[in-house]
C-alpha cells in the first residue's frame, strides 16, 4: 500500500513580531576622575564635552519575510507483508521530502576575502548583527525498514532494521553567501538502526511442561516467570570538526569548519576512546576563505547495548497479589560516550572525555540493576 501526505501549516501574520517596546539606548561613561581635588562628572553637568567617553552598546536587528509559513513535508511510504510459520515479515520504504522550511542566516558579513576585516565592511555597518529567517530550506529522508515478529506461543520476538539517509540544505550557515548549496547529514539520524526484543513466558510450575505436579510452595517459587530482553545495534550519530582561535576569512567569523583534506573517520578496527576519527584530515582553512569540510562529516560511536528483565505475580488472597520485577539495563556495561573533542586547534581532538546522560531512550550509560515490589488488590 503507498501514502502520500501533503500537510501545510501557515504562520499567522504578525506571529514574529516583538513582543517588547519601545527600546532605548544606554551610554556608559567611564571613567570618573578626580582632577585638582574635583571629580570631572558632577551636577548639575554629569556629562560635559569633551571629557571622559560615552561607549554605546552594540546593536542586533532580525528580519523576517512578510510572507511566511512553516513549508510543506510530503511524505510517502509503500509496504509488503507475508506470513511465513507464524512469522509476520514487511518490507517498507518511507520517504519525505521537505520544502519551504525555515532557517534563520546572519548575514552582516563580507564575502571572504584576503581584506583584513574591518566593520566598514560589514553590508550593515550600522549594526553588529543582522539575522534573516529564510524560508526556502529543503530535506531529504530516505528508509528501507525490514521487520520479524512471532506473538504465538509461550515465546515472542519482533526484530526490525532500519537503513536510512537524511539531509538537508540549511545546517551550513556559516557563509551566508553559499547556504542551500551545501547538502548535509542530519545530526541525529543514524544511517543502521537494529531493535531486537523477546518475550519469554517461561514454562516451569502447574498447567506448564515442566513441573505441572509441583507443590503449592515450589509453584509459587519456580512458576509463572516472564523473561524480557531487549538489543539494540545502531551506527553513530554525526557530528563535524571544528577550529578555533583565527579568521581566515576575514570576515570577523572566529572558528569554524575546517579544510577538509581527507576522510578523517578511521577503519573500525583502527578507533579508540582516545582517537576516534583523524584530527590530520582537517586543517585551518587558508587566509581569505571558509573552510570546504561539510557539516556532520564525522561519524560518532553506535550503540550496542541489551537489557534484561524477568517478573512474577505471586497471588497472596483472591484479592491481594504482589508483582516483582527485576531488571538490568546495559547487562553487558558497554560503554557509550558522547562525541569525541573535535576541535583541531585544542590538545585531546578526537578523544572521548564523557558518557552518555542516562535520559537517553536506549538506555546505555551504565549498567544499572533495579528490583521492585508491587502489590495489587
Amino acid at each position: 500500500m503507498g501514502i502520500q501526505c501533503n500537510v501545510t501549516e501557515r504562520i499567522d501574520y504578525f506571529t514574529r513580531l516583538l513582543s517588547g517596546g519601545p527600546f532605548q539606548i544606554g551610554e556608559t561613561y567611564t571613567p570618573n576622575t578626580i582632577v585638582n581635588g574635583q571629580p570631572q562628572f558632577a551636577f548639575p553637568n554629569p556629562f560635559p564635552s569633551g571629557l571622559g567617553s560615552a561607549v554605546i552598546p552594540s546593536q542586533s536587528i532580525t528580519g523576517f519575510p512578510m510572507q511566511t509559513d512553516n513549508g510543506t513535508i510530503h511524505q510517502y511510504n509503500f509496504s509488503i507483508e507475508r506470513e511465513v510459520k507464524d512469522i509476520g515479515l514487511r518490507a517498507s520504504y518511507i520517504g519525505s521530502r521537505g520544502m519551504g522550511l525555515n532557517y534563520n542566516v546572519g548575514i552582516n558579513k563580507p564575502p571572504a576575502s584576503n581584506i583584513p576585516f574591518t566593520a566598514a565592511r560589514r553590508p550593515y555597518s550600522q549594526f553588529v548583527g543582522t539575522t534573516v529567517a529564510r524560508s526556502d530550506g529543503r530535506s531529504h529522508y530516505d528508509s528501507v525498514q525490514l521487520q520479524a515478529q512471532k506473538r504465538v506461543g509461550q515465546f515472542t520476538f519482533n526484530a526490525h532494521w532500519t537503513w536510512s539517509n537524511n539531509l538537508s540544505n540549511y545546517f551550513n550557515t556559516e557563509d551566508p553567501y553559499n547556504v542551500t548549496n551545501r547538502w548535509t547529514r542530519e545530526p541525529l539520524n543514524r544511517r543502521q538502526y537494529v531493535e531486537f526484543n523477546t518475550q519469554w513466558a517461561m514454562p516451569f510450575g502447574r498447567g506448564k511442561r515442566f513441573l505441572t505436579s509441583a507443590p503449592a510452595a515450589v509453584d509459587r517459587l519456580l512458576g509463572g516467570w516472564t523473561l524480557q530482553t531487549i538489543s539494540y545495534f545502531a551506527t553513530g550519530t554525526y557530528f563535524s570538526p571544528g577550529f578555533s582561535g583565527s579568521d581566515p576569512s576575514n570576515t570577523n567569523t572566529v572558528g569554524g569548519l575546517p579544510d577538509r583534506v581527507a576522510d578523517g573517520n578511521l577503519p573500525g578496527d583502527k578507533r579508540t576512546k582516545d582517537l576516534w576519527f583523524d584530527p590530520a584530515a582537517f586543517r585551518t582553512p587558508a587566509p581569505g576563505r571558509f573552510g570546504n569540510s561539510g557539516a556532520n562529516v564525522l561519524t560518532a560511536q553506535g550503540l550496542n547495548v541489551h537489557h534484561l528483565s524477568i517478573a512474577k505475580k505471586f497471588p497472596i488472597t483472591e484479592r491481594f497479589s504482589a508483582t516483582y520485577t527485576g531488571a538490568i539495563s546495559n547487562l553487558f556495561n558497554h560503554p557509550h560516550f558522547n562525541n569525541p573533542l573535535s576541535n583541531i586547534s585544542t590538545p585531546g581532538t578526537g578523544r572521548f572525555t564523557s558518557v552518555v546522560a542516562d535520559f537517553n531512550p536506549e538506555k546505555q550509560t551504565s549498567r544499572h540493576i533495579m528490583m521492585k515490589l508491587r502489590i495489587e488488590w
